[in-house]
């Protein structure tokens, strides 16, 4: 059995593009836009659409451009002047291209800049490394590398990488993998995935030594550290014998995507649920060594198994909840995606003044962006409403613009990339 595998793609020198070739695209893309719906006086704009296999995260670059990287290890730009897209580089990624296999969910996962990129080139990946044949070896890591040139990067320096932390990867589900910067304290923020298979956790759902409920491990977290790799002094746990120093929340079961407010500093994160119709998906506003009670509890503080309270009393509540069962009796699926307390910018181009303040985030699973307004006075989120529905590929990462605008990248296929793989935006175009 394969663990790991290194796919070596032959490219050809030349690559004919016939007129019903280009007019089948141009078909796929109409098809794409007429099928998203989204409010009166906002505008769906894929602006990358095939050609770039399974896109997970993304993140404004401060040379301008919109970068997104790609599970099996690609790292691509967006030029929003000239619209136009680039390869900077590639990683060497621990990734399988078949579902359900041990390494079906590692890979390249989250980007960030350093804040002083445009002098340095400093940018952070978290990844899985390729690890051929050894069990031991798997893991999740960080890294800070150096980009070419700062200006207009074109790859990475060779050499260049230097670890912060390396996460043991048990199995090759839910890995997490999200990175984000909190400019209020200048720490990096790093999701992990708990690794339990879910067809599993009736075994493992009240075991005290499951990873997410265990501080001393580093599955089932969101990390904190210092640019350098070092630990924050005032991180919650620090000084404690049972745990591990870099934790800052615990309890999560694959906590994929992750937002950071600039205005407040609040961090929160897209916790993707159990499989089960009754069953919940949650965006958690993290709370410094919060427990969110994975996997004993989820959702509004339910017990997993049994029906009855959760038995955390100390379990910190999802900020946004939503049960499985659409109301049609059966599973519809889902996945939550966290995205971004929307800021305006000041450009005409900024949405109108209700969605100032309020939360955006989406479904993977169900392919939609709903819209959370958040009361000023008591930062609670009111009733969501709908914003955008009908995407061929689901959201897995969700960003708003220097122009205001919601930018975000539809992965359409089931680890394997499609056509209608996206980098996609919203934009206001007025009443």
């Amino acid at each position: 059995m394969f663990l790991c595998v290194r796919v070596l793609m032959c490219v050809g020198l030349g690559l004919l593009f016939f007129s019903s070739a280009r007019a089948a695209d141009v078909d796929l893309r109409d098809k794409a836009v007429t099928a998203v719906k989204v409010p009166n006086g906002f505008t769906y704009e894929p602006l990358v659409m095939g050609g770039i296999p399974e896109p997970v995260a993304l993140k404004f670059g401060p040379d301008g451009r919109l970068w997104f990287t790609g599970r099996r290890g690609n790292i691509w730009a967006y030029d929003l002047a000239s619209k136009t897209h680039e390869q900077v580089a590639k990683l060497t990624v621990c990734w399988e291209p078949t579902p359900g296999r041990e390494a079906n969910e590692r890979g390249l996962h989250g980007l960030e800049f350093d804040p002083g990129y445009r002098t340095n080139g400093w940018i952070y990946l978290h990844y899985a490394p390729w690890a051929p044949t050894n069990a031991t070896a798997w893991s999740n890591r960080v890294s800070r590398f150096t980009v070419d040139n700062p200006v207009r990067a074109t790859g990475l320096k060779p050499d260049s990488e230097k670890i912060l932390l390396t996460i043991p990867s048990l199995r090759g589900f839910h890995q997490g993998g999200a990175l984000s910067i909190n400019p209020r304290d200048g720490k990096l923020y790093i999701t992990t995935g708990d690794n339990n298979v879910s067809s599993d956790t009736e075994k493992f759902w009240n075991d005290p030594n499951n990873p997410p409920q265990v501080l001393s491990a580093l599955q089932g977290k969101v990390l904190r550290i210092n640019l350098d790799g070092s630990i924050p002094s005032d991180n919650p746990f620090v000084g404690r014998s049972d745990a591990h120093p870099a934790v800052f929340t615990y309890g999560h079961r694959n906590p994929y995507s992750l937002n950071v407010d600039a205005v407040t500093g609040e961090v929160y994160v897209g916790e993707v649920g159990y499989d089960r119709a009754v069953d919940w998906e949650e965006i958690n506003r993290l709370q410094p060594g919060g427990n969110y009670g994975w996997p004993r509890c989820m959702g509004t503080n339910f017990a997993t198994f049994g029906g009855g309270p959760c038995p955390l009393p100390n379990a910190v509540p999802p900020f946004i909840t939503y049960n499985h069962d659409n109301g049609a009796g059966g599973n519809a699926g889902a996945n939550a995606t966290s995205g971004p307390r929307y800021r305006p910018t000041g450009k005409s181009t900024d949405y109108p003044a209700r969605f100032h303040g309020g939360l955006f985030y989406g479904d993977f699973t169900r392919k939609w962006i709903r819209f959370a307004p958040i009361d000023p006075a008591t930062g609670t989120a009111s009733k969501t409403e709908p914003f955008a529905r009908g995407f061929a590929g689901g959201p897995l990462a969700i960003e708003q613009g220097p122009d205001g605008s919601i930018y975000f990248v539809e992965y359409a296929g089931w680890f394997n990339g499609t056509p209608q793989d996206k980098l996609s935006r919203i934009v206001w175009t007025g009443e």
